[in-house]
């Protein structure tokens, strides 16, 4: 096998740009690394586009990911002479060599993933290649802290205080959407101006896409930030922030273009969200009217939740139980 040159990175910054909410096929079938020389990309083009397709991508952005790492792979190792053959190319071996040798100049995080979703991808795509089993994972139940109102006050100062007026304008409607209505992610990239509709005499965030669309009231004061871009095009997305397909942590890439100063709370919408609903729980709103506006089917995931929802005393609560 020949010795190591050069290696390549797969260049995404300007790939697919202009597509918007492609399959995942077509978004594999799409995909162009620009860092990849076309010498050698062409010969390998078809044969990592298959690769991809078995390991059957969830989602644009996952397809994308995934042509991102094999394409990589599967480059360095053609460019050592491996043959273009799953079986014989998708092996334990080569693997670790690419993560030691082809994937030296990235960091020690970036190589333990990239190596994760290599196996991973082998296993999938793989029947004859050495590959063990993987062990069963030993999940942790993880309760999401929600902000104490302290928390809550400082992050809105921060927000505030941004140097730029992009990045207060970014700041102020991701704190908003998540404190105020609660989104999921994915709602929040999607969520433009003129899905802010004033219902019953109440500005309400009009959830259009995915598997739960619905109006959501926009808890005070956030209504009033969120007011503030109604005099925008329609179009205007409500964070001011379109995220790179091939981001996997949009909101950190978000950001990490803001002032965050040392002692800033972590800030992620799984968070936001929490102390919304606990928000909303702490004022007495109906855990069927809660379900309703939150858009989802079930509370199981949400139970751990209950306890920063004050509980009232023996007394009160029998009191209410007996409705005397």
């Amino acid at each position: 096998m020949s010795s190591a040159s050069p290696e390549c990175t797969s260049g995404t910054a300007n790939v697919n740009r202009h597509a918007e909410d492609e399959s995942p096929e077509a978004a594999v079938h799409r995909y162009r690394p620009n860092a990849i020389p076309r010498d050698e990309w062409a010969p390998v083009a078809g044969f990592t586009r298959e690769s991809v397709l078995l390991v059957h991508p969830r989602s644009e952005r996952h397809a994308i990911e995934a042509m991102r790492t094999v394409s990589q792979f599967i480059v360095w190792a053609h460019r050592e002479g491996y043959p273009l053959d799953r079986e014989g190319m998708f092996v334990p071996d080569a693997v670790e060599r690419y993560i030691t040798v082809g994937a030296a100049h990235l960091s020690v995080t970036s190589r333990a993933t990239r190596r994760s979703d290599l196996r991973r991808f082998a296993r999938q795509i793989t029947t004859k290649a050495p590959w063990t089993p993987d062990p069963p994972q030993l999940r942790r139940r993880r309760t999401i802290e929600p902000f104490t109102k302290e928390q809550t006050t400082r992050l809105w100062e921060i927000a505030h205080d941004q140097s730029t007026e992009i990045r207060r304008r970014r700041f102020t409607g991701y704190l908003a959407l998540g404190l105020g209505a609660g989104l999921h992610p994915h709602e929040m990239w999607k969520a433009n101006v003129g899905d802010l509709e004033t219902v019953h005499g109440f500005l309400c965030v009009q959830v259009r896409q995915g598997n739960h669309p619905r109006t959501v009231p926009v808890t005070a004061p956030n209504d009033v930030v969120l007011g503030g871009f109604l005099s925008e095009p329609a179009e205007a997305p409500i964070l001011a922030y379109r995220p790179r397909k091939w981001d996997r942590s949009p909101f950190h890439e978000m950001l990490r273009k803001a002032d965050i100063p040392p002692g800033c709370p972590t800030i992620t919408p799984a968070r936001l969200r929490a102390t919304w609903m606990v928000d909303h729980l702490c004022h007495g709103i109906s855990m069927g009217g809660l379900t309703r506006i939150a858009g989802f089917t079930s509370w199981r995931p949400y139970t751990s939740l209950q306890e920063f929802v004050p509980q009232p005393d023996d007394r009160t609560l029998f009191g209410q139980a007996a409705r005397r």
